[in-house]
């Protein structure tokens, strides 16, 4: 009875640190991480056939359960490459958070190696049976991986690049922008990508964004704010200040030299009472100090953008 109660007791100071182990590591790690940390072979492999751990992907298990989150699934792929792997692609974009995730957990991770050669491996548990995790061969410079909530993540031109190889290019459009809405695209990184682009699959969708880059982008509260500059900068007019403070408000675009302010419009605009009665208070006030303050919706310029920039050329006397 004595021994059985120390193997009992010896058993559940062992689970106390695993859970302590896998708890710092999003409940996810690899076998040789749990060998380093001192657990046996024996005690690992029991583990595992108890059903402690689970198999997420070869050589990688989870504490107890199936993945529940992109961090987790990430961490996952990023172990079973190995050292010196990042997260990159559309996976980096999306814990940079310049790409929104869409599933539930990612259907691929798409993780950057420097050694090896490029190659998949599928989810084994239930929740990643659908999942691929793609190995891609890539030279990284020690200053080109970031940690980004403890993972590792190519930086953001990296990120871009290949995601540009296989996004679409209003995809890529959106996630240029939500970059330089984050500030972590700016001047500097426009030069880099533009000697790195060069003979690159991506490089269709990405040149013209980088051609059309001013600072004001990196003023932007919004992707549409971003979209109606690139626009108004392809058309090459008089650049507004963006987000700007004026008689005690921010508005959105300030020409100045003109008088006129043209405030964008999203979704909520339109479903908050509460906010539409505050933007017409302002609009109101603005007015009154003789400004022309102008409105637009995502819809009206969606559907037809070269009609709502000649709207706004109309009223500074350009057309």
């Amino acid at each position: 009875m004595e021994i059985a109660t120390q193997e009992t007791g010896t058993k559940i100071g062992q689970l106390r640190l695993l859970y302590a182990f896998m708890v710092t590591r999003s409940f996810v790690a690899g076998r040789q991480e749990l060998l380093e940390a001192g657990f046996t072979r024996h005690r690992i492999a029991n583990w595992i056939r108890t059903g402690r751990l689970v198999k997420l992907v070869r050589g990688v298990y989870s504490y107890g359960r199936g993945v529940e989150n992109h961090r987790a699934v990430w961490r996952a792929g990023l172990v079973a490459a190995g050292r010196g792997s990042a997260l990159t692609g559309q996976s980096a974009c999306e814990a940079w958070g310049f790409v929104e995730t869409k599933d539930q957990l990612p259907r691929v991770v798409t993780v950057a190696v420097s050694r090896g050669g490029s190659r998949q491996l599928r989810g084994q548990s239930p929740a990643l049976a659908q999942t691929v995790f793609r190995l891609v061969k890539r030279r990284f410079q020690p200053d080109e991986i970031r940690i980004k909530d403890g993972l590792a993540v190519v930086k953001p031109i990296l990120a871009l690049l290949d995601y540009a190889a296989e996004a679409s290019e209003r995809s890529v459009r959106f996630a240029f922008l939500e970059a330089c809405r984050l500030k972590v695209f700016g001047r500097a990184d426009v030069d880099d990508c533009f000697r790195r682009i060069v003979g690159h699959r991506g490089a269709g969708k990405l040149r013209p964004l980088l051609v059309l880059w001013v600072p004001e982008l990196s003023r932007i509260r919004s992707v549409f704010e971003g979209l109606f500059l690139l626009a108004w900068m392809e058309a090459g007019f008089p650049m507004p200040k963006v987000n700007e403070r004026i008689f005690g408000y921010e508005v959105d675009l300030f020409w100045a030299e003109y008088g006129v302010v043209l405030e964008l419009d999203g979704g909520a605009f339109h479903n908050n009472p509460a906010q539409r009665a505050i933007d017409l208070a302002k609009q109101r006030d603005l007015e009154a100090q003789g400004l022309i303050v102008l409105r637009m919706t995502y819809e009206e310029f969606n559907a037809d953008p070269a009609a709502a920039i000649s709207r706004v050329l109309h009223r500074l006397n350009l057309r």
